[in-house]
């Protein structure tokens, strides 16, 4: 069985050697990058399943670097780890905000809790992979699995068209309309489009379900590019 690539950026050679040591030792294959400008090159070149980052690099920052794949490459879904101090807490903030699935604090590192987090984020990928196969029509499951943020992002991807509802006790059913991967409309009872998503981005529970049928008669009415709703309920789950 093929053993997952973990991509490790950090300019620092002895976090990076640690890190490498504790990985290979479990059977994960390791690459490197010193800066956040290599990081980006090999993420796009390599396509790593995994991304272990600093946050202070030369040329370009763990955030900027995040949010580069996360916008600008076809591997927009990888999970990314930032290495951070324990009083980063505004960094933190900042980096979820960008996109960044996990932390782990640079003073703690050992290899239980590095392993931990590891393996979680790649079984939490195993799940995106059963749906994102091209002959996947239609698809459905729990938020507590997989969330909202990453259905957009997984929809967005590979362009899908057709209408995603979510059904949560106590609410109405809400509904969300894609073409080619942008978000066209979106309804929940009384409010319409980016309220009603911005409202939605943040359940973390609810049952969802995917058709893809033909949008194209559809009315847009949501002018937001749909990457910057993304990043927008990225923001507004990490406030939560």
């Amino acid at each position: 069985m093929k053993q997952a690539l973990i991509l490790i950026v950090d300019d620092n050679p002895h976090i990076s050697k640690l890190l490498t040591m504790n990985l290979e030792k479990e059977g994960f294959r390791v690459i490197h990058a010193v800066n956040g400008e290599e990081g980006f090159e090999k993420a796009k070149k390599e396509k790593p399943d995994l991304i272990i980052s600093d946050v202070m690099m030369p040329k370009l920052d763990g955030i900027s670097l995040c949010q580069k794949i996360r916008t600008e490459t076809d591997v927009s879904m990888v999970p990314f780890m930032f290495l951070t101090s324990i009083d980063a807490d505004v960094t933190q903030k900042r980096g979820f905000r960008a996109g960044a699935d996990q932390y782990l604090v640079k003073s703690e590192i050992n290899r239980e809790v590095l392993l931990a987090k590891v393996r979680d984020m790649l079984k939490h990928v195993n799940k995106i992979n059963e749906i994102d196969a091209p002959q996947r029509g239609s698809f459905s499951g729990e938020l507590s699995e997989l969330s909202l943020i990453e259905i957009l992002q997984l929809l967005y991807i590979n362009k899908k068209s057709g209408k995603l509802t979510i059904r949560r006790q106590y609410y109405p059913d809400a509904l969300i309309i894609l073409r080619e991967g942008e978000i066209i409309r979106a309804e929940l009872g009384d409010d319409m489009d980016e309220k009603a998503m911005f409202i939605i981005s943040v359940w973390k529970r609810g049952e969802f379900t995917f058709t893809q049928t033909d949008t194209s008669g559809e009315k847009q009415t949501i002018k937001t590019p749909t990457m910057n709703i993304i990043l927008e309920s990225c923001r507004l789950q990490e406030t939560k």
